[in-house]
């Protein structure tokens, strides 16, 4: 048997429909392009989310075990990449309760304005260390 080959028209021409498929594939690819720089924009919004958040619980934990808002900030800065533009909100919410909220401007491709994800993170104030004992006293611990 004879290899097959594609049928052609008696007059040795290919048929109109030849090489439609790499126009149309010319066509897509700026396409799948565009598709693939805004996927990776969305994935680097979602990366920023998640920063935000996790800096905002570090600032939160911080200033809950006695930091005070200097040092909660700086937890909030070191568990963010160095270098990042950040805004870093650190509130009383309740009287036991500190809220700290963190925003970080993103730009996203395509010439788009830059958004502002925020997270925010509540913790309550833990109890700070005992006070020192007077020599000759004795707390429950000592028994």
């Amino acid at each position: 048997m004879a290899p097959s080959s594609p049928a052609r028209p008696a007059t040795g021409r290919i048929g109109p429909s030849a090489g439609s498929a790499t126009v149309e594939l010319a066509a897509a690819i700026p396409l799948l392009v565009v598709v693939t720089v805004a996927m990776v924009g969305i994935l680097g919004l979602a990366r920023d989310q998640i920063l935000a958040q996790g800096a905002a619980r570090e600032a939160a934990r911080e200033a809950a075990v006695g930091g005070d808002r200097s040092s909660a900030s700086a937890a909030a800065r070191a568990a963010l990449p160095p270098g990042r533009a950040a805004r870093i909100t650190i509130t009383t919410a309740a009287p036991d309760r500190i809220r700290v909220s963190v925003a970080l401007p993103v730009t996203l491709p395509f010439g788009v304005r830059p958004v502002v994800v925020s997270a925010a993170a509540v913790a309550a104030r833990e109890p700070g260390p005992l006070p020192p004992t007077v020599s000759g006293s004795r707390t429950l611990d000592d028994r």
